[in-house]
C-alpha cells in the first residue's frame, strides 16, 4: 500500500468499481433466477387458459378417435373386399354387385375421412397448439405467490368459449 495521498484515491476508486460490479452481478444473477411475478388478474387469465386447454384436449381426443375409427372402417372394408375378391366366382353377378357396393362404401368412407374427419382433427389440434403456445408465453416459467393464487381462484369465472 502506498502511504501517499494519490495511492489512497486509486485504491478507493478501485474498491468503488469492485463494489458496483459486484452489485450489478448480483442483480443480474437474481433477475436470471426469478421469473416475473404473475398478478392476480394474470393468474385468473392463466387459470382460464388452463380450463380452455383441458376442453380443447378433450375435443382433440374425440376428433382423433373419430378419425381413427373412420380409418379402421376403411381398412376393414379393404380387408373384406380383398377376401371377397379372392374367393368369389367371377361369373356370380350377385357377388359382383356386393363387391361393387363394398368398393363404393369404402370410397365414401375415404371421402368422409378426407373431407370431414381429417380436417376436423387438424383444426382441433391447431386450436389446442395455439392455446398451449399462448399459455406458455403468458404463464409458464412465471412466479406465483400462494396468496395471489388463492385470491385468483376465489369466484373464478371464466368466459365461455
Amino acid at each position: 500500500m502506498t502511504s501517499g495521498r494519490g495511492g489512497k484515491v486509486v485504491l478507493g476508486a478501485w474498491l468503488a468499481i469492485v463494489a458496483v460490479g459486484c452489485g450489478w452481478a448480483f442483480r443480474q444473477s437474481a433477475e436470471a433466477q426469478s421469473a416475473p411475478v404473475l398478478t392476480v388478474p394474470e393468474i385468473r387469465a392463466c387459470l382460464c387458459q388452463e380450463q380452455r386447454i383441458s376442453s380443447l384436449r378433450a375435443i382433440t381426443a374425440q376428433k382423433d378417435a373419430d378419425y381413427k375409427g373412420r380409418q379402421r372402417q376403411a381398412q376393414d372394408l379393404s380387408n373384406q373386399i380383398a377376401r371377397m375378391q379372392a374367393t368369389m366366382d367371377p361369373t356370380d353377378t350377385l357377388a359382383q354387385d356386393q363387391l361393387s357396393e363394398l368398393i363404393d362404401l369404402r370410397a365414401r368412407v375415404q371421402q368422409q375421412i378426407r373431407e370431414n374427419a381429417l380436417p376436423a382433427l387438424q383444426q382441433a389440434t391447431n386450436a389446442l397448439n395455439a392455446q398451449v403456445q399462448s399459455y406458455n408465453a403468458a404463464c409458464a416459467e412465471r412466479t406465483i405467490y400462494d396468496t395471489d393464487d388463492v385470491e385468483a381462484r376465489k369466484n373464478l369465472n371464466c368466459p365461455a368459449q
